[in-house]
């Protein structure tokens, strides 16, 4: 059985409802959904898979900074990160692959965690942006990799955030592109302060302008396709000094991730 909870970025002062996906897993990528299982959320109670697979928590109100729902299935623990920030708070949209992880999509399938490195000065610039923007991790990868990429996360010390991954897609029937326009609607009703986007690919590049978000390439040079207007860099360094001076002539009070935890 496969157990994925779908992590969360929610607006201060509005419900948080918890989505969670069951399915059973015959082999990698055939994983139909699974109908009628029960799960437990602690401190919340008891839902049922529906017809589509998914099982919902509502847990109402939350207070401001970051929560850990852990749900229960037949002995296994599986934990959800739900982040509550200020609807105003600036948001930055973060790749992994080739972006903050040294490795393409189809190499993380087949390498073990421990075997793939950060880029350079990623760890040190999330951290330094973490202090006043609120990192949302969005990623091409499918769901079932939701796990190991969170442990690749938390190994190489990078900031803790929700990490959107694939929902209810799959890489050969829905291009990155609009996979990732798709979730970024999610975040961009109850989020209107979606100020940076951060990958490697023209395709990224043209979902976060698609959204109205700035977007910034970090590669070795500007890859086909991409804009003139479109700021690349070689490293995390150049992006973060990039970013502190365009946010230095940018007028104060646009709010902060309050309520870190």
């Amino acid at each position: 059985m496969l157990i994925t909870p779908y992590d969360l970025l929610v607006p201060l002062g509005e419900p948080a409802v918890l989505e969670v996906e069951v399915e059973d897993r015959w082999m990698a990528f055939i994983d139909p959904p699974a109908v009628g299982v029960e799960i437990e959320l602690e401190g919340v109670g008891r839902a049922t898979s529906g017809k589509n697979g998914f099982a919902t928590f509502d847990l109402g109100i939350l207070p401001a900074g970051t929560h850990r729902p852990v749900l229960r299935f037949n002995n296994k623990s599986i934990e959800a990160v739900v982040r509550v920030v200020p609807r105003e708070t600036p948001l930055i949209i973060v790749d992994i692959d080739e972006t903050i992880a040294d490795v393409t999509p189809a190499g993380f399938i087949f390498r073990r965690v421990r075997d793939v490195l950060p880029l350079p000065g990623a760890r040190e610039t999330l951290k330094e942006i973490s202090r006043t923007m609120q990192i949302v991790y969005l990623t091409a990868r499918d769901h079932i990799f939701t796990r190991k990429t969170k442990l690749w996360l938390r190994l190489n010390g990078m900031p803790e955030a929700p990490v959107y991954l694939r929902r209810l897609t799959r890489y050969w029937r829905t291009a990155s592109r609009e996979h990732k326009f798709r979730r970024l609607g999610e975040l961009q009703p109850n989020f209107p302060n979606m100020v940076w986007g951060v990958g490697d690919k023209p395709g990224d590049a043209a979902a976060y302008a698609a959204r109205g978000i700035r977007p910034i390439i970090i590669a070795p040079g500007r890859p086909q396709e991409v804009s003139a207007d479109v700021p690349c860099f070689p490293t995390w360094k150049n992006i973060l000094e990039y970013i502190r001076s365009v946010e230095r002539t940018r007028e104060p009070g646009r709010g902060s991730p309050e309520g870190s935890s």
